[in-house]
């Protein structure tokens, strides 16, 4: 199997189940010590930057260790615990998160769309004692404060706390404590991370030190980040393992700066770039499509940017094509990962190769073996389509709390990813499906992604997803829900001329719907089942 080039030294270890996984070798063993190595190098840079406020790596390390010895000393925080964190992309959050992973904690990011039922599960399910959270959404826990009896303590950010919480300000305060000295292995786990849930409820991966360690690196190897050259901007929410791992944790193992938005707006996000001088960013292919497509997208000045991946979904011919066009010489690299391994496991490396092999999320990272499947668990040779396994360093060990999931999603070491794909003989890996997502139309298996990619060409079309729904005679037919550009006019009618000029007739879409946008959850996927 090929897999990408690396500058890194790759060893193989024996991990405590028995295992052999393929780490690299010069590496941090704790995100605690990740950050001590960027102080050590970079402390007077620039790191964490948000609209209140910038710090320098020295400032946030020291404001990290203030909050870890309070949570330690003064809170009873101890390793194991789990801690929520109801934050926006904010200083407050990674201040928080890397102050948990000092003492052993393990931090529980909390989707900040969720209310209710949802946001009780999550706390619950984690078991965690302390929770996080920003002023606006008092009045939804205060809500569901009865019901969530583990927790003791809850601390407020951005404003006077209401009774019965207390002010995050206090835990930065520099106080008399001893010296936090607990010793954290790199196989411990430093996060849950709660699946998307778009069906049935989430699972909570457990993230280990190593594997938020090992994707921040494939990321600053991928990226090619140099100190006083390069800044990232963070649009991608941080409880989701992309925004974790890829685009924050990478750029502070890197030691350059990392700017955080709070709330993604196409034009907003453009001018941040512009005033920042952002260089490098990681997100959903949808918000680069917003973002190309501001009408007023050729007034910015975006010549800093030299680097752009994208992940999450697939990154169609015409997306590749319009960055092209409307950002000469900034390449668009898709790529490949899930919750479950940590963010990126495959990526393209060059604009070339993501044009020359339209449709392909590349090759693995140097540190993740994959192969493909058919149903009874055997390997398929190269082309053939089946699922998609991964496994390695980067890989969970376990759902919090769910062993029943944990048997059925990772078996011999290896996870299931629940993605159809094929390998080329070359080895490049192609997602062609969510396996729950391929449609069946009277014995015809049909990728939705091909058709997408189809409809993508489509000048009109902004956005588009393809789902299977029911039908009496054939079990299921194609269907279509796209979003024209703003401006543009078409019926479904002419859609599915326009498919017929590429698709078997048979993958033409039966129904084309129209909408103004289509359902996603805040990691920007969308929610097919909605569409059904």
């Amino acid at each position: 199997m090929r897999k990408l080039a690396t500058r890194y030294k790759v060893v193989e270890v024996v991990t405590p189940e028995g295992h052999t996984e393929l780490v690299y070798a010069d590496r941090p063993k704790s995100l605690a010590e990740l950050l001590n190595n960027t102080v050590n190098k970079y402390g007077d840079q620039e790191g964490p930057i948000s609209a209140s406020a910038r710090l320098s790596y020295k400032q946030f390390a020291s404001s990290v260790s203030n909050v870890s010895s309070a949570l330690y000393h003064k809170y009873g925080i101890r390793k194991g615990d789990r801690v929520a964190l109801m934050l926006g992309n904010d200083l407050e959050f990674v201040i928080s998160f890397f102050a948990l992973a000092r003492i052993g904690a393990i931090a529980v990011p909390l989707n900040t769309a969720y209310k209710g039922e949802e946001l009780v599960f999550q706390v619950n399910d984690s078991g965690a004692v302390m929770l996080i959270m920003e002023l606006e959404f008092h009045e939804l826990i205060a809500e569901v404060r009865s019901e969530i009896k583990e927790v003791k303590h809850v601390f407020v950010t951005g404003g006077e706390p209401p009774d019965a919480t207390l002010a995050f300000p206090e835990l930065l305060k520099q106080e008399e404590y001893m010296p936090v000295d607990v010793k954290v292995d790199e196989t411990d786990s430093v996060a849950i991370i709660y699946t998307s849930g778009t069906t049935g409820r989430p699972k909570g991966a457990l993230l280990s030190h190593k594997a938020v360690i090992a994707s921040a690196m494939n990321v600053a190897q991928l990226f090619g980040w140099r100190v006083g050259r390069d800044k990232m901007l963070n649009v991608v929410p941080l409880f989701h393992v992309t925004g974790l791992a890829m685009a924050l944790v990478s750029p502070i193992y890197a030691g350059v700066p990392v700017v955080l938005i709070r709330r993604f707006k196409a034009a907003d996000t453009l001018k941040v770039i512009e005033e920042e001088r952002i260089t490098t960013m990681t997100a959903v292919p949808t918000i680069f499509w917003l973002m190309l497509n501001v009408p007023e997208f050729d007034q910015y000045d975006l010549s800093s940017l030299r680097l752009l991946a994208a992940g999450g979904s697939a990154s169609s011919e015409e997306l590749l094509k319009r960055c092209t066009e409307k950002l000469p010489g900034v390449p668009l690299l898709p790529g490949y990962g899930l919750t479950e391994a940590c963010a990126m496991t495959h990526t393209t490396t060059t604009l070339d190769e993501a044009l020359s092999k339209i449709g392909s999320v590349g090759c693995p990272v140097p540190i993740i073996d994959a192969k493909v499947v058919d149903a009874s668990g055997t390997e398929l040779p190269p082309e053939e389509s089946g699922e998609l396994l991964l496994k390695g360093c980067q890989v969970i060990k376990e759902y919090w709390n769910n062993p029943q999931a944990t048997r059925e999603t990772i078996v011999d070491g290896w996870l299931h990813t629940g993605d159809v794909a094929r390998i080329t003989e070359e080895g490049y890996t192609y997602i062609l499906d969510r396996i729950k997502d391929m449609i069946n139309r009277g014995g015809e298996n049909i990728y939705s992604i091909e058709v997408e990619n189809v409809l993508y060409r489509n000048s009109k079309i902004l956005e588009v997803a393809v789902v299977g729904v029911p039908d009496p005679v054939f079990g299921e037919q194609v269907k279509a829900v796209l979003v024209l550009k703003p401006g543009e006019q078409a019926t479904p009618e002419e859609i599915q001329e326009f498919c017929r000029r590429y698709l078997a007739d048979y993958k033409v879409p039966k129904y084309v719907e129209i909408r103004q946008a289509l359902p996603r959850n805040p990691a920007g996927k969308i929610i097919k089942g909605e569409l059904k």
